[in-house]
């Protein structure tokens, strides 16, 4: 599933997931901590009412506007979630550095595309959600993920 982000000619991107009879423009900018983030959102159509907005998955959207400006392309199908067998071979006493940069890889792909990264990679991986979540944790702790914030994917 591609991105359902299009880039519009003045800067901003058009959502792709809106609700019927509405169109949504979004602007994103990267904060401080190097994520993107909306700052902007243009919603037009025939009588935007309360239920629209309420439509308009925020988080998704920056979710996709971080795929979008870190992969600077839009993959033609589902991103792969299995981490490669060779780097689950650990030593017993966890895993090394590139197991936790293909789990950040992975993720990165995944929070894109899903609205449950952490549960598709764990079905891809067959661990628990806990094992994934932790793994998470882990490539966040090393830095080969931004901070997490509550609630939020990616």
């Amino acid at each position: 599933m591609p991105i359902p982000l299009v880039p519009t000619d003045d800067g901003w991107f058009e959502w792709c997931g809106a609700p019927e009879d509405a169109q949504v423009l979004v602007n994103v900018e990267p904060a401080e901590d190097g994520r993107y983030r909306v700052v902007g959102l243009q919603v037009t159509g025939n009588g935007v009412s309360a239920e629209h907005l309420r439509a308009i998955p925020v988080g998704r959207i920056e979710a996709a506007a971080n795929a979008f400006h870190h992969t600077n392309a839009a993959p033609a199908r589902k991103p792969k979630a299995r981490v490669a067998e060779a780097l689950r071979l650990g030593d017993g006493r966890g895993y090394p550095d590139e197991f936790y940069g293909a789990v950040a890889a992975i993720y990165h792909n995944l929070v894109g595309h899903s609205s449950r990264p952490i549960a598709e990679l764990a079905e891809a991986n067959e661990v628990p959600n806990t094992t994934a979540q932790r793994w998470v944790r882990e490539a966040r702790k090393r830095g080969k993920l931004p901070p997490g914030r509550p609630g939020k994917a990616g």
